[in-house]
């Protein structure tokens, strides 16, 4: 696939603009990493946020498969974490962009 073309629907998807799964799209397309999520084909979309007792995991995974379901991107969901632990969750990105 293209990367006009993925960038063209992309900027069709009437979702949220500010959420973090379109935050985290963005920075596949765009090979940056703002969010500090994306690695090469392989998007982290769960991250744990606060310290001590009051700590929390805040997972977008569902929200990244429905995006990339929208632009029709190939993908494997998986998990690393060898108890299966939800910060282990990636998303393997299958579709080749050139």
């Amino acid at each position: 696939m293209k990367t006009e073309t993925l960038k063209n629907r992309f900027a069709k998807f009437n979702g949220s603009k500010n959420s973090k799964a379109y935050q985290i799209v963005r920075d596949w397309i765009e090979r940056t990493n703002k969010t500090y999520m994306v690695f090469n084909n392989h998007i982290y979309p769960c991250h744990t946020s606060g310290r001590g007792r009051y700590t929390t995991n805040l997972d977008y995974t569902d929200d990244v498969k429905a995006i990339l379901d929208f632009l029709k991107i190939r993908y494997i969901a998986n998990n690393d974490s060898p108890r299966g632990g939800l910060t282990g969750n990636y998303i393997h990105i299958i579709t080749k962009i050139l």
